[in-house]
């Protein structure tokens, strides 16, 4: 993420001396936050978040109608990062589990707002470098090399660019060929990711690490999907499209 960058935010806060004291805070410290939206309770922000799709949602805890935490377990798969901001310390611990990516407490620490905005700059910095890297690989020759594939009785060699796409199913990964074969592997989609890294393919999803070279499109509607050479549908998530248009444009 560049210094030109807008970080596309929304604010959920029940109190509107919350609302107006950070957003005054943002404006004047945080220039590169743009705040898109504000709710005043959990119903409201599902609603907001899911029409402005946000990259960050700064996040009450205590509200009418239902919690943050609510707001978050109705995102299966959240495409935002979240910081609390909330007067209670006691729920720190929960937000630990939801990966939150900071937890503030009033009143806010200007300091510890900042850092928190920086931490989401650096995050997703991190997250495009590695991903433009990827796409960048899918250059490199993937001629006569193989991977070998484990299976109970046996162990199968596989052309690299025979594979279209690896599906993660818990700790095991399921792999697609072209010529409609498939194959089940007991070990993970982060490690098949590791072992092909540089080979052209990427994560598109959490769950689906694809083969470039196999991508005939991609399909902007229903929340953006790619479609592979033996016809399937792969999920890409939001933060990756820019990425994915620009390697298949």
């Amino acid at each position: 993420m560049n210094k030109m960058t807008t970080i596309k935010a929304i604010l959920v806060d029940d109190e509107k001396n919350g609302r107006e004291n950070l957003r005054g805070l943002l404006q004047q410290y945080c220039p590169e936050v743009s705040l898109l939206a504000e709710a005043q309770n959990a119903l409201q922000a599902i609603d907001l978040i899911q029409e402005h799709q946000p990259d960050l949602v700064f996040l009450d805890i205590e509200m009418p109608g239902g919690n943050g935490f609510k707001v978050l377990e109705f995102f299966k798969e959240p495409q935002f990062s979240v910081i609390f901001v909330t007067a209670y310390d006691h729920y720190a611990i929960q937000a630990i589990r939801f990966s939150a990516l900071d937890y503030i407490l009033k009143p806010i620490d200007l300091l510890l707002l900042k850092s928190a905005v920086n931490r989401f700059v650096e995050q997703k910095s991190t997250e495009d470098k590695r991903l433009e890297q990827f796409l960048k690989n899918e250059t490199r020759t993937k001629e006569n090399k193989r991977i070998a594939l484990p299976m109970t009785d046996m162990i199968n060699y596989i052309e690299i660019n025979c594979i279209i796409k690896c599906q993660g199913e818990a700790n095991y990964t399921r792999f697609y060929l072209t010529g409609g074969k498939e194959y089940l592997v007991s070990k993970s989609l982060v490690e098949y990711e590791e072992i092909l890294n540089g080979f052209g393919f990427f994560r598109t999803h959490k769950s689906f690490l694809v083969n470039v070279s196999h991508i005939v499109s991609f399909v902007k509607t229903d929340g953006g999907y790619l479609v592979m050479s033996d016809k399937s549908t792969v999920p890409v998530s939001r933060r990756k499209k820019e990425l994915v248009l620009k390697e298949i444009q």
